[in-house]
């Protein structure tokens, strides 16, 4: 009589403590990355993570998460490696995530070739998901660093203009200033390219930013 109410209120309990664990999981990582600013202790907890029994999506999802560290860090190829052969399926929320690390990482390998044709291929995911408002600056950073890959350098700049004013983060803000001082150089607008770029080092400090 007393045993289906009480596995049900087992179940429940079960994911209250699961998606506490989750939030201060999520929390923990945030701030290494962001406060911080520490991308290989970020690398080293969702090394431990991965270490841990866990379902295919919560592993896959731990990959990625790695891959964030791993590019903040400058570890390119090790993210690259992770995105394209060690993840079994993409979660559907974490699409965005896993295409911006993925396609920054192929950006800053100098691999514009596969970076566009990674766009080309996943451009109508990733529409999808900015038309519904999800991690739209994301997407927009995304948007922007492949139209200046392209050579659509005027489309680019008006994003990195917003990202250095409202970016979500600081190594969000040292993007915009890196691409500006990029374009600037191209320009040859000497001085506004060399002090932008000297925002982006601050900005991005302990990041593969800082040292660009």
């Amino acid at each position: 009589m007393y045993f289906l109410p009480i596995v049900i209120l087992a179940f429940v309990l079960y994911f209250m403590n699961k998606r506490r664990i989750l939030f201060k999981q999520a929390d923990l990582l945030n701030k290494l990355l962001y406060i911080e600013k520490s991308p290989e202790k970020y690398i080293e907890v969702t090394d431990k993570l991965l270490l841990k029994i866990q379902s295919e999506r919560e592993k896959n999802i731990n990959l990625i998460q790695k891959t964030t560290g791993l590019f903040y860090a400058g570890r390119f190829e090790e993210a690259i490696n992770i995105l394209k052969n060690e993840i079994s399926k993409i979660p559907p929320d974490w699409q965005v995530i896993y295409y911006h690390n993925l396609i920054l990482s192929l950006f800053f390998s100098e691999k514009i070739e596969e970076e566009m044709k990674l766009f080309a291929e996943a451009k109508e995911t990733i529409d999808t998901y900015y038309s519904k408002n999800f991690n739209k600056s994301a997407i927009e950073l995304l948007y922007a660093v492949v139209d200046f890959s392209s050579g659509n350098i005027s489309k680019s700049q008006e994003t990195f203009i917003d990202l250095t004013k409202n970016g979500k983060n600081d190594y969000r803000i040292a993007m915009g200033y890196y691409f500006l001082g990029k374009i600037y150089d191209m320009e040859d607008r000497v001085d506004e390219s060399e002090d932008n770029l000297e925002k982006a080092k601050m900005f991005g400090q302990g990041s593969f930013i800082e040292h660009l």
